[in-house]
This record gives structure tokens, sequence and C-alpha cells, in this order.
């Protein structure tokens, strides 16, 4: 059994949408920081900068999976882990795609640390996928062992 002893009621679809949702409240509590906090310190200033990249890369792809048939479903681990590898791409491409768009900008600007901030959320992304279809899976096959052992108990009898 697992230790947390959520993952059998909770689907895998739910899990990933509620990490991603983890990611979104980041974003917004980084928009909220760059406006009211004020500090001269540069490495704080950078990590506010580079965030919303983290936090964009790090949600998109749990959120947008967790509406793949192929990717909650977790029957097959192989072509679940290349859907997602798939929905992170395509979520990587896009994020770069508007880091670009923001070079002919007058409001916005680019910034190389964006796109590498990007990979960094997506990388993450990807490790709590597999975390949690780790986790996910590991519960299952606790369930089914201990069916199985009360069915062969129960039939012993």
């Amino acid at each position: 059994m697992s230790k947390f002893g959520f993952e059998n009621k909770i689907s895998f679809a739910i899990l990933l949408s509620a990490m991603g949702i983890i990611g979104l409240a980041l974003l917004n509590v980084t928009q909220w920081a760059r406006v009211n906090i004020s500090v001269s310190n540069s490495l704080f200033q950078f990590l506010l900068g580079i965030m919303p990249n983290v936090a964009a890369g790090y949600a998109m792809p749990l959120i947008l999976a967790s509406f793949v048939p192929k990717v909650v479903k977790n029957t097959n681990k192989g072509e679940s882990r290349k859907v997602f590898s798939f929905v992170s791409t395509l979520t990587t491409l896009g994020l770069i795609v508007w880091e670009f768009i923001q070079i002919d900008s007058k409001n916005l600007y680019f910034d190389i640390n964006d796109i590498v901030a990007t990979f960094g959320g997506v990388s993450l992304a990807f490790l709590v996928y597999l975390w949690l279809s780790k986790v996910k899976t590991s519960n299952e096959q606790d369930t089914y062992s201990q069916t199985v052992t009360k069915n062969e108990s129960g039939s012993q009898q």
C-alpha cells in the first residue's frame, strides 16, 4: 500500500491536473510578487524574471496531458510516456515560439534565459509525471495483490 493512501481514490487525470494547477498558482504568485515586492537583490529579480516561464513550462504539459486518454488511462506505460513526451514537446515549442514573437513586441521582451527556464519547467513536469505514474501504478498493483490475496483466502475456506 502506498504511504499516501489517496492514489487509488483519485484518477491519474486529476492528479496531473492538480500538480499543473500548482504551477499556475506559482505563476500567479510570481505576477503578484513582481508588482508588490520591491527588492534590489539581483538574484531575486532574476528569479522573478524567469519564474513565469518555469511555471508555464511546468503547468501546461501536466494540465494538457490530463485531457489525453492515452496518458491518463495509463494501461501501457510506454505509450503513455510517448504521448506525454509529445504533449510536452508541443508545449515547449509553443512557449519558445511565443518567446521569439516577443522580439518584435514593444511591450514584451525576448530573453534567452526564459527559453532555458521553459526547458527547466517542462523537465520538472516530466519528472512529476514519472513520479505520479510510478505511484499510481505501484498502488494499483498493491490493490490488485490485496484483492487476489483476499479472493484466494476466501476460496480456501
